[in-house]
């Protein structure tokens, strides 16, 4: 470190003006990290378990989606309850901007409170990387950070404005299916549009089930029905998460009440 320059004091925080000298093998792992968002997340990311802090350790059904991310440019991804898939669109999200410039991450939910949260945990992440491997932070927010490289994260919820003037490059569209029709559908009606129109842009729409009246579902169902859609289908069951077995199934729907619970 040679010049001692942080956003808001905070060490973790390094800023545009802050140099570094980097030894062979930070330059090394910069490559690997930036080459696959795999190696980057077994390594560096940070995510908040029953234990603690700790890296990350992506199970097999986890590995499958994060590789449909980077390959396809829209998926739409059905999740048990808690098998990480936010954690997953954490993690995208932030490998995207340390490794790309000029990026523009939209994270819509259906509410503000979880939107907020999701940057909060994206956020907490970045702090935990090394101050080599990371962008330098230009903005800080709790609902937008800019890094050095001009890459940027943005939260809102599901509204017409939400990417009003944006150029997005990836919007990640989180519990899809919990957010009323009429309120995704005006949002689709005035946002797709203008991101579909770049052929590199991505979309990827991510929820747990909820029931047929929704755009998620309908797209969900597009996708796995017709073999021409421009939609690539992911899924991952409560089995797929390790240590869920029928044990801990019959467990679970006694604690809910009933199998239609469960």
């Amino acid at each position: 470190m040679i010049n001692n320059s942080y956003y808001l004091g905070n060490s973790n925080l390094p800023t545009p003006n802050t140099t570094f000298e980097y030894t062979d093998k930070e330059i090394k792992e910069l490559t690997r990290c930036a080459k696959s968002v795999e190696y980057f997340a077994n390594n560096y990311f940070t995510i908040v378990t029953e234990d603690g802090k700790e890296i990350i350790h992506l199970y097999k059904a986890q590995k499958r989606v994060l590789k449909s991310l980077t390959t396809n440019r829209f998926v739409v991804f059905l999740s048990a309850r808690q098998s990480g898939k936010t954690t997953l669109l954490c993690l995208y999200a932030l490998w995207n901007v340390c490794f790309q410039p000029d990026q523009t991450i939209l994270i819509v939910a259906n509410k503000e409170a979880t939107a907020i949260s999701i940057l909060r945990r994206i956020r907490m992440a970045y702090e935990l990387l090394p101050n080599w491997l990371k962008p330098a932070v230009k903005e800080y927010g709790k609902t937008e950070v800019i890094f050095g490289n001009d890459s940027r994260i943005i939260v809102s919820t599901t509204t017409t404005t939400a990417a009003k003037g944006e150029t997005v490059n990836v919007l990640l569209i989180e519990e899809a299916a919990a957010i009323p029709l009429n309120l995704i559908e005006d949002f689709w009606r005035s946002t797709i549009p203008t991101i579909s129109a770049s052929k590199k842009s991505k979309i990827f729409l991510v929820s747990t089930a909820n029931g047929t009246d929704n755009k998620f579902y309908q797209i969900y169902n597009e996708a796995t029905t017709n073999p021409d859609s421009e939609w690539h289908a992911e899924k991952m069951d409560w089995w797929d998460k390790p240590g869920r077995d029928e044990k801990w199934k019959k467990s679970m729907v006694k604690a809910l009440g009933s199998e239609t619970a469960f």
